[in-house]
This record gives C-alpha cells, sequence and structure tokens, in this order.
C-alpha cells in the first residue's frame, strides 16, 4: 500500500516538473527534490512556506494531495466492501465526542467476528451500492459514525454495543459532559433496521445454537422412525403367533383371530 502511494507521488512529481521545465520555473522542484534527498542546498524562507505537509510546492501541492486523496478513498471503499461482504450485520454508531481511547476499549472487548471502523458516510454508501444487500445503509449514513461489521455473531455484538452504552450512561451521571453512544441505524439481510430493531437483535440466537437446534431435531426423526418400524414386526409377529395357534381349530378364520375395526359413528 505504501508503495503504491509513493509510486503515485512521484508519478504526479514527474508531471509537475515536466510542466514547470516549460513554463521555464522549476527551480522550485529542483530545490525540493534536492532537500528530500539531502542534495544541495536548502529551502528559502519562502519555499518553507508554500510547502505542504508532503513536502512539496504549492503548484505541486494539488495535485499531489488530490491524487493521494483519491487513492485512499478507493482504498478505503475497497476495505469497506470486503468488510460488508464478510458481515451480518452492519450499523453506525454515532461517536461524536468520544475519545481514541474509549474506541480502542470498546474494541478489545467485541467478539473475534466484529470489527469497528470509522469512516466518511458518503465512502459507505458508495460501497452499500457495490455489494448485495446494503443498498439500505443509506438511511443510516447521517452524522459522524464509527461503523461496526458483525459477522455470525449478532447477538454477541449488539450485547457489547449495549454494555458499552450502559457504561457510558453510568459515566455521564457522574459527569454532565460525558457522552453517551445512540445508533444511527443499520443493515441486516436487506433490511434497514433502526435503533430499537438492532438493539433487539441481542436475542437472537448464533449460528452454532440455531445448527444445534436442527441436528437435535433431525436426530429425534429416526429414533420416532425407528420405534414405529420396531413395533411393526411385533405386531406382525403377535398375529402369526395366534393364526398358528388357531391351527388345531379348523372352524376359525382370520377375521376371527384378528381385532375387527370399529364401525365408523
Amino acid at each position: 500500500m505504501k508503495i503504491s502511494y509513493i509510486a503515485g507521488a512521484f508519478t504526479a512529481l514527474i508531471l509537475v516538473s515536466c510542466y514547470d521545465a516549460f513554463s521555464g520555473s522549476n527551480v522550485a522542484i529542483q530545490s525540493a527534490l534536492a532537500a528530500r534527498t539531502g542534495n544541495g542546498a536548502a529551502f528559502t524562507t519562502h519555499q518553507v512556506e508554500g510547502m505542504n505537509k508532503f513536502g512539496f510546492t504549492s503548484r505541486s501541492d494539488s495535485w499531489i494531495a488530490n491524487a493521494l486523496s483519491r487513492q485512499r478513498k478507493e482504498e478505503t471503499v475497497s476495505e469497506i466492501k470486503e468488510n460488508m461482504e464478510k458481515s451480518s450485520l452492519v450499523f453506525g454508531m454515532r461517536y461524536k465526542g468520544m475519545s481514541v481511547k474509549e474506541l480502542d476499549t470498546l474494541r478489545n472487548k467485541l467478539p473475534e467476528d466484529a470489527k469497528i471502523k470509522v469512516a466518511m458516510n458518503t465512502l459507505v454508501k458508495r460501497a452499500g451500492t457495490e455489494v448485495e444487500g446494503f443498498d439500505a445503509i443509506d438511511a443510516a449514513c447521517k452524522g459522524d459514525n464509527a461503523w461496526w461489521f458483525v459477522g455470525e455473531n449478532v447477538a454477541s455484538s449488539v450485547k457489547a454495543y449495549l454494555a458499552f452504552e450502559e457504561e457510558c450512561k453510568k459515566a455521564a451521571k457522574a459527569d454532565p459532559d460525558a457522552i453517551v453512544p445512540t445508533l444511527g441505524g443499520g443493515v441486516m439481510d436487506g433490511t434497514f433496521l433502526d435503533e430499537n430493531a438492532i438493539k433487539n437483535l441481542k436475542n437472537l440466537p448464533t449460528r452454532s445454537e440455531v445448527i444445534a437446534k436442527i441436528a437435535g431435531s433431525i436426530k429425534a426423526v429416526p429414533t420416532k422412525l425407528a420405534r414405529g418400524l420396531k413395533q411393526v414386526p411385533q405386531k406382525m409377529a403377535v398375529g402369526v403367533s395366534k393364526l398358528a395357534d388357531g391351527d388345531d381349530n379348523k372352524d376359525l378364520k382370520v377375521g376371527d383371530i384378528f381385532p375387527k375395526a370399529e364401525p365408523e359413528a
């Protein structure tokens, strides 16, 4: 990823150098290169004032910064899409006012298949349109969101959020300035969920619990079937035995040995 940043930056720098060469003012770029490589004289005061955080002059500033910005956004969208594809539930938590330490503490309490990422709403919207089942995420893209990407352990992740929210509420009682998070909504199975709907997912069984119940039901079917089949030969054996006992009485008929069906009412 870093290599791609460097390659993009140097490509833009070459283009700027060519432009400046034609315009007759490539001294600033040459000075910038000399300073970045450790060769040549130091920057003048005017040149230093014209530098941006990447160390380039004002003319190259917008070109390179825009190129890197676009590249970072594309990589962020790709990462969000990858997370969505692995998620059963995605929702936004309003985190404005929270510290980095608070978010890191929350991350450490998440299930293994859940993660939190702070991302621009526009990038999440775009990713949602490119991943099947997440178009409705658009309705949750309001305010400052820390996005939750939840795998199969939906209930465990929702419980983790509720526990964090409760901690924040307790802190707010002691400190009125403490921030209590809220949910802006999310998407599960292609459906938009509001805050209450997301919180109600705390009672959702896990995938392993569902599989265990299904397996238990399937296991019970052959057991009941075996019992029924076991009773069939037993009844036949009783009937054959009665027929054998009736051989001595030549006047008996089969219908006399087996019970007759009761007449319908």
